[in-house]
């Protein structure tokens, strides 16, 4: 069987792909792990500092403009500043 140059350079793409696909499969893989060892990291930083969680809905003339979620005490106390100094009337806060 003879092997010509552009059966050759087809090869090298086959392979080139087939390393790309696999090296984009193992990152995907950690990024995942690195997600999930992220959630359990929170988790038991909360469990240990018992820290808690609040939701906080920023509020201009009876509308919501903003919503935050999963926002701890430090969070809070910024966007508390941030409104009051911005002269921005009514924040609700909420425990979650």
């Amino acid at each position: 069987m003879d092997h010509g140059k552009g059966e050759t350079i087809m090869n090298g793409y086959a392979t080139a792909f087939k390393w790309g696909k696999l090296s984009g499969v193992l990152l995907s893989a950690a990024n995942g792990a690195l997600t999930f060892s992220k959630r359990i990291a929170i988790i038991a930083g909360d469990k240990i500092m018992d820290t808690r969680r609040y939701k906080v809905e920023i509020i201009v003339e009876g509308a919501t403009i903003k919503e935050h979620l999963n926002c701890n005490t430090k969070q809070v106390q910024r966007l508390m500043n941030a409104t009051s100094q911005l002269g921005l009337t009514q924040l609700i806060v909420t425990e979650m």
